[in-house]
């Protein structure tokens, strides 16, 4: 009974010390280098805000496009753009800007 305790004790020694360095070696992958774990979360949340901001452009992107669709094909609306934002007038009109 002895020897066999004295055989179980001597393997769960091994096998601590064989974890020990398994996680030793882990540990000094995942915090020292150019790949570490911190590095690996930075990325991350540096890829998703620059995932929405691409969103983002692509919305001001497919506006833009609809706008300049709508100022080609409608004299209406570019006559209206014209007004608004050109501050354009026709000959003897007079244009007031009231500030709010």
């Amino acid at each position: 009974m002895k020897k066999y305790i004295d055989s179980i004790k001597k393997y769960v020694s091994k096998l601590n010390k064989y974890w020990v360095a398994i996680i030793f070696f882990i540990a000094i992958t995942f915090v020292f280098g150019n790949y570490t774990i911190f590095h690996r979360i930075k990325y991350n949340n540096e890829i998703s805000s620059l995932r929405e901001e691409i969103k983002e452009y692509r919305d001001q992107n497919k506006a833009n496009s609809d706008q300049i669709e709508a100022l080609h094909n409608d004299n209406e609306v570019l006559e209206k753009y014209a007004r608004e934002e050109l501050l354009m007038v026709k000959p003897n009109e007079e244009v007031f800007i009231i500030n709010e």
